[in-house]
């Protein structure tokens, strides 16, 4: 996990910057899904990074917060004007997470649980604080990356941290009963350039019953 923090603390400055070049944006994501938050709901961002799909929520009398395990992240996700009175914390998506039950009326939780080795724990937190009729979008990076070539399970990216990969059965059998799946889609995800691949993503739209 430290490798981890310290290597997202790293990247931090240029984060945002780079993820063109890597064919990455969840942002839009977010907005083509649609994930929709309508006025005055609670959304909560697990794994917020620098707060781009979070200030994508800002507005309309919502309450945001966000969550991270690299506190320059948490940082740089502060600056931004329209995340002053946003709850931003430093916290790990492999612990308890830091919110009260059914705190927030939407979750999102975009290109962060693959770095989280108990993927049944992750979605029982993320159950846990969505309140009933809530609704969580999630991503889980695939197995197959996207031309359809296996990779490894568990890998140690850079040589410094480890990433895990799932199926969607392997996905599917982690979400908790409370928790429907409404719609999922194969997306392509970020390019792995050092390796010279693209990976892939589940993208799965969760209600909590």
């Amino acid at each position: 996990m430290d490798e981890t923090r310290d290597f997202f603390d790293e990247m931090a400055p240029h984060y945002d910057a780079d993820l063109p070049s890597l064919g990455w944006d969840p942002v839009a994501l977010v907005r083509a899904w649609p994930f929709v938050a309508p006025p005055s709901t609670r959304v909560l961002d697990a794994g917020c990074g620098t707060g781009a799909v979070l200030e994508h929520y800002a507005g309309a009398a919502r309450t945001l917060a966000g969550f991270d395990l690299a506190p320059e992240m948490v940082r740089i996700a502060r600056r931004r004007r329209a995340l002053r009175d946003a709850d931003l914390r430093v916290a790990s998506a492999a612990d308890d997470w830091p919110y009260e039950d059914g705190a927030f009326d939407r979750v999102v939780a975009i290109a962060m649980l693959e770095f989280v080795e108990r993927l049944d724990s992750a979605l029982d937190e993320l159950s846990r604080v969505l309140a009933p009729g809530g609704r969580a979008l999630v991503s889980v990076e695939d197995l197959r990356d996207a031309g359809g070539t296996e990779r490894e399970r568990q890998e140690l990216r850079y040589g410094r941290f480890p990433l895990w990969r799932r199926t969607f059965d392997d996905l599917d059998v982690c979400i908790p009963p409370e928790l429907e799946i409404v719609c999922a889609e194969r997306v392509r995800a970020y390019t792995v350039i050092e390796r010279g691949f693209a990976c892939a993503y589940h993208v799965v739209e969760l209600a909590r019953n």
